[in-house]
């Protein structure tokens, strides 16, 4: 927060709990002297709103869209699930080879189109899930299946075994995909995270790191390791072709996210990225394993410089959303000029 000084910005943190709408203000922490303390204030005319909101949580999401109604909200969810990703990603030839190869499993599926089609090695994951929930690994032996669930002991099926327990996975949609082998040479799971952060109108930083797996599949964050510089990590797994791997990310973290944004109805605030490297006899191939909205880094023991580069890039867009919704007149919220009706009105066609 004391960065947000020099950007000409005051930050102030209030939760749910704080905000009293009948009197249209919060009760937020500003920080004064190097000490927090609560002032009562005016809704914010812009608000970060990092906390998503489940559509089960009525009483919150109703304040919410109240508050919507009064301020700009920095983030709004995009219904994107798996499928839609890959289906989109696949009609177009520009980043279709990041694509894995995935089949959406319908109730008459045939067991061997799904092997035939995507190999002796598959993941079966929920369309709309998050954190590795519900992923189960299944592989074709000469008889049986192997199957492992997330992350437990390694099980075996016949076919008829193996397509009744998909039958039962299906009051959940479920897709099937090629499992990509993004391993280190010990067999450790792993991608590479790339968070990225809007700066301006076309322009965003972005920061990468390894998420090394513990067990057999890379799933939930408590299953991930500690943080590990991105250049270490290649260095030390993949020596020979390290630094292509690294410029071949670089490429991918500046050209993609671009073009990502063409498939979602408003800019997006902040986005991860989870990428896999396949790598096979000195040659690799990036996989596109994961998009996520709301992001967090995941670990407490990031160094301080990535933090910093993230802070600053969110400062100089917070200062770009303002001055895009004031029109760079210094007016104030209560004025609401013509621009912020203007981007009230856009919000309101994606909200709805």
């Amino acid at each position: 927060m004391h960065m947000a000084a020099s950007y000409g910005v005051e930050l102030c943190l209030f939760s749910h709990r704080d905000i009293d709408l009948e009197n249209n203000s919060v009760n937020g922490l500003f920080l004064k002297d190097g000490a927090f303390r609560r002032h009562k204030v005016p809704i914010p005319p812009i608000i970060d709103n990092k906390v998503y909101v489940r559509r089960t949580d009525k009483a919150l999401r109703e304040k919410t869209n109240a508050l919507k109604k009064r301020s700009y909200f920095t983030r709004i969810v995009t219904n994107f699930a798996k499928w839609g990703q890959y289906v989109r990603l696949v009609s177009d030839s520009e980043f279709s080879g990041v694509a894995i190869p995935t089949i959406l499993i319908n109730k008459d599926f045939a067991l061997d189109d799904l092997f035939a089609n995507l190999g002796n090695d598959l993941i079966l994951k929920p369309e709309n899930s998050s954190g590795g929930r519900g992923i189960v690994k299944v592989k074709r032996l000469d008889e049986n299946y192997s199957v492992i669930k997330d992350d437990a002991t390694e099980e075996f099926m016949t076919p008829v075994g193996l397509r009744s327990y998909i039958a039962e996975l299906q009051a959940t949609r479920y897709l099937a995909q090629t499992n990509v082998h993004s391993t280190t040479p010990s067999g450790r799971p792993f991608d590479i995270r790339i968070y990225v952060q809007r700066k301006g109108e076309d322009s965003h930083a972005y920061v990468m790191y390894p998420r090394i797996g513990a067990g057999k599949i890379l799933s939930c964050p408590a299953a991930i390791s500690n943080y590990i510089p991105l250049d270490t990590f290649l260095e030390e797994n993949f020596g020979h072709v390290a630094k292509d791997m690294r410029q071949a990310l670089e490429t991918f973290a500046q050209t993609f996210p671009p073009y990502f944004q063409k498939f979602l109805s408003h800019p997006f605030f902040d986005i991860v990225f989870d990428v896999g490297i396949e790598s096979v006899n000195g040659s690799f191939r990036l996989w596109l394993f994961k998009v996520r909205q709301f992001p967090s880094f995941g670990f407490k023991n990031h160094p301080g410089e990535l933090h910093l580069e993230i802070a600053q890039a969110t400062l100089e867009y917070y200062k770009h959303i303002y001055l895009t919704l004031t029109g760079d007149r210094g007016e104030t919220e209560q004025d609401e000029p013509s621009s912020f009706r203007s981007i009230n009105e856009k919000r309101r066609i994606w909200d709805s």
